[in-house]
């Protein structure tokens, strides 16, 4: 995954299903041990304050068990 990461938009909370603006690239908080689901592909669990990145289709919508938020982000060029 990048290390160097360009944020197109504001955090926004995933609790309830969101594309993230139709993102295909999103940069994921857990502020607390959250089960991460990624429209119907599957899902993981992220530890409470990690981060990860999930690339998806820009109709997948993620949803966090618990608190949550996500970005959209793309590749630094």
């Amino acid at each position: 995954m990048p290390s160097i990461v360009k944020v197109l938009g504001n955090e926004v909370d995933i609790t309830t299903a969101n594309t993230v603006g139709n993102a295909s690239l999103v940069r994921i908080y857990a502020t607390n041990e959250s089960v991460v689901t990624v429209g119907s592909t599957g899902s993981f669990t992220m530890p409470a304050g990690s981060v990860t990145f999930v690339e998806k289709a820009t109709t997948d919508t993620l949803t966090a068990s618990n608190t949550a938020v996500a970005v959209a982000v793309s590749y630094k060029a």
